[in-house]
């Protein structure tokens, strides 16, 4: 890991580690931290957000009944990292984003070799993480796709009792403390 990387994550508080394999044949160790300075820009591959309003938060179900609190996505090529996050958030939700401001990361580090034909940061990846306030509900704007099944608006108290991964209720108490 070069100088760069390491003291940028060095700037973070950790919160929550774990191993994952993803499709079945990438294993990653994801690190969540909790941070306001921006990654290098090399290493951002995706942009998430904890979308809150009044005291209802952001949640996304996914196709196989997964549940997460970080709507975003990939960053396109020449696209600014708060154009991604708006695009992203409201292709996948339905929902403008009145304001953002940074809450924390996700650092992803390859267990093996890197996969045939990958085209992402490699061995090492990160995954910027926003608090934001929705703004306007626009059910137009949501793009169905192959991942998210729906995203609704939910209290913040019903939410905690979700069998949401640790690390998401973690990133969810620090968004409700920075606010």
């Amino acid at each position: 890991m070069n100088t760069e990387l390491t003291a940028f994550l060095a700037s973070g508080t950790l919160i929550s580690e774990n191993t994952v394999m993803w499709g079945g044949e990438i294993s990653l160790r994801i690190r969540y931290y909790l941070g306001n300075r921006m990654p290098p820009i090399d290493y951002v591959s995706s942009v998430r957000a904890i979308v809150l309003r009044d005291t209802s938060v952001i949640v996304v179900k996914e196709k196989n009944g997964q549940l997460y609190l970080t709507p975003g996505g990939r960053v396109e090529p020449g696209e600014q990292l708060e154009e991604t996050l708006r695009r992203e958030v409201l292709e996948e939700t339905g929902w403008t984003l009145a304001t953002t401001k940074p809450l924390g990361f996700m650092h992803f580090h390859h267990l093996g070799s890197k996969p045939i034909g990958y085209r992402y940061p490699y061995p090492d990846f990160i995954w910027t993480i926003s608090l934001a306030e929705a703004g306007e509900f626009v059910p137009d704007a949501r793009i169905p796709d192959d991942y998210a099944l729906t995203a609704d608006l939910l209290p913040i108290d019903e939410v905690q009792k979700l069998p949401l991964d640790k690390a998401q209720l973690m990133l969810l108490e620090a968004a409700i403390k920075l606010r």
